[in-house]
């Protein structure tokens, strides 16, 4: 019985990181993350990209100059982090929802790492945003990832939950989310339609306006909620290989981390495979 299980657990392992994207010998992959990628976030890809077999080498993009060059990297992280500046979303909504905003502008947490972060992540989405539709370079925002890729499409957000939405900020505190959509890009990867993800934040996108102005974003999709809809827990790009994730799955240790990460990783995997060689 003992040996049943055993091999049991081996061949559903296997079936988890079955690779279907297979790098030439010697070859890295190289993620770039936005900003300097934390322990949890290096652990996570280091960890997957040994269980699929793939050698990998995280880089930090950013630069002062906001230089960007994406053909440096095979996949690209937005990590979690500072509060985002309203000034990037409050001039594209109305007059009335920039009255709330500047009403609550007590509540953003600005800082140095905001300061530093924001211009750049949004010039590298408004890139990325315009990279030819064959361009498969695949992106994963996660929390304040996320909540940029909305901001960089002129999707506003919530500046404070409790104020707005009348319920705890989700700081050290699990979620249950649900999938709503089994045609998404996260049922896929995931294969299940709830889960109990690690939340810390007190910001996220404003899901009602998101909703009522649906038409101005035709190419995004939210995908996932908590909080009775409350909260928006996925936001996928529909032309793209890229999606966010509002929880955090570098500090999930169930399934969501491995499949979340093993789905960035073959992807960067296709498209490294999928750029033209350069001939010596």
């Amino acid at each position: 019985m003992i040996r049943f299980f055993v091999i049991s657990i081996i061949f559903f392992s296997n079936i988890l990181y079955a690779n279907t994207c297979k790098l030439p010998k010697g070859e890295v992959l190289t993620i770039g993350c936005t900003t300097e990628c934390k322990y949890f976030y290096k652990r996570a890809i280091k960890k997957v990209a040994r269980k699929l077999g793939y050698k990998v080498k995280v880089i930090n993009l950013y630069n002062k100059k906001h230089e960007i060059d994406f053909n440096q990297v095979d996949g690209i992280l937005i990590p979690g982090g500072a509060d985002i500046n309203p000034k990037y979303y409050s001039p594209f909504v109305e007059k009335e929802y920039q009255d709330e905003l500047k009403r609550l502008d007590y509540l953003v947490n600005y800082s140095a790492e905001g300061d530093k972060r924001d211009p750049f992540e949004y010039k590298l989405l408004y890139n990325y945003f315009k990279l030819p539709f064959e361009n498969k370079l695949p992106l994963l925002g996660i929390c304040r990832g996320m909540q940029l890729m909305a901001v960089s499409q002129r999707v506003p957000l919530y500046v404070d939950i409790k104020a707005q939405l009348g319920i705890r900020n989700r700081r050290y505190i699990f979620d249950r989310i649900r999938v709503t959509d089994k045609s998404s890009k996260l049922y896929s990867i995931l294969k299940f339609s709830k889960f109990w993800g690690f939340k810390q934040h007190h910001q996220g996108i404003n899901v009602p306006y998101f909703k009522n102005n649906k038409n101005r974003w035709p190419h995004l999709k939210i995908t996932s909620y908590s909080n009775k809809g409350k909260i928006a827990e996925s936001l996928e790009v529909l032309n793209k290989e890229a999606f966010g994730v509002q929880f955090h799955p570098e500090i999930d240790f169930g399934k969501e981390r491995r499949r979340i990460f093993s789905w960035i990783l073959r992807k960067s995997c296709e498209n490294k495979l999928s750029k033209p060689k350069l001939m010596n």
